[in-house]
């Protein structure tokens, strides 16, 4: 990886997982996809977060696989790991055991609530997991969850987990899809804590205001295009007609993004991953996700095709 230690820099790819008939995952032909995609330069690797399948996936396994992989010489602090639970001590048990095996960042979601979550209870859910890491040497990123709902954070909760634990949490991750959202968490919060964005398309965005640092789910398959997308600077971009600066990056990066829209985002990047590599391992996905039907698979095939995939571009 070319990641600068201690930070989170560049494109972190959201990876996809390959998974065996049986449904765990294929640990042999994942670490294959990171090689891949560290010869094209990412910068680093997020581990079970939204395109990983990560609520779907139980503690245990997500420690099987970072041991398979720190084995294999990945290291630690190129990893990015969902560490987010639906309990608190299953949450601090998975960041006690991978932080011993060399993971120093993790994602911290809200767990999956009903109505009845208050912003207190979410204060307290982290704070519990933060009262009982104490003296380890931890980067700790709190993260909005994938679908918003009544339980999910928001500017009261993130003030005051800051108030409580001011040296606790090192960025704020939004997986909004809503640009404006990422863009009210910047206005809010970047004077005390870095905000990402999980959104490629917002990706492109925050590039445009310095924030060159992008969990990217597009990497997976258009990978030298998000690197450039999220590391170039707007004095990189050709200048229009109309005086507008643009790229044939953009342009190329708002195609695929088309290819995808209306299609559930982790089976549909699957689909293509599995067509590209030539192996359903990667098709497979797990419930309750489903796979793409054979409509939705043949209409995405063909313009994916049009779309050609050039590996010393992408």
């Amino acid at each position: 990886m070319v990641n600068v230690a201690g930070k989170l820099q560049g494109v972190w790819a959201d990876l996809l997982m390959p998974l065996n008939e049986d449904l765990s995952v294929n640990h042999a032909k994942l670490y294959t996809h990171v090689q891949t995609l560290a010869a094209k330069g990412v910068h680093g690797l997020v581990l079970f977060g939204r395109c990983g399948e990560g609520t779907a996936f139980s503690p245990v396994e997500r420690m099987e696989l970072v041991k398979f992989l720190t084995e294999q010489g990945v290291a630690g602090a190129d990893m990015l790991l969902n560490a987010s639970a639906a309990n608190m001590p299953d949450t601090v048990h998975l960041i006690r055991k991978t932080h011993s095996l060399g993971v120093q960042a993790f994602m911290l979601m809200p767990p999956v609530s009903d109505t009845d979550a208050t912003d207190q209870g979410l204060v307290d859910f982290f704070s519990y997991i933060v009262g009982n890491l104490s003296g380890l040497n931890l980067r700790l990123y709190l993260s909005s969850q994938v679908s918003p709902g009544a339980g999910d954070l928001n500017a009261r909760v993130i003030n005051e987990l800051l108030s409580r634990h001011p040296l606790s949490f090192q960025g704020l991750i939004d997986q909004s899809p809503n640009a404006s959202h990422t863009l009210d968490w910047i206005r809010s919060f970047a004077a005390l804590l870095p905000v990402y964005t999980t959104n490629d398309m917002n990706a492109q965005v925050v590039a445009g205001m310095g924030i060159h640092t992008g969990i990217s789910s597009y990497a997976n398959l258009i990978t030298k295009l998000m690197v450039r997308t999220v590391t170039a600077s707007d004095a990189d971009k050709k200048i229009s007609v109309t005086g507008n600066k643009i790229g044939d990056d953009d342009l190329r990066l708002t195609e695929f993004d088309q290819l995808l829209a209306h299609l559930p985002q982790v089976p549909a990047l699957k689909y293509l991953l599995s067509s590209m590599y030539h192996d359903a391992d990667w098709l497979r996905v797990r419930p309750p996700l489903s796979a793409l039907n054979t409509a939705s698979q043949e209409k995405l095939g063909k313009a994916f095709k049009k779309f050609n995939l050039n590996p010393n571009v992408y």
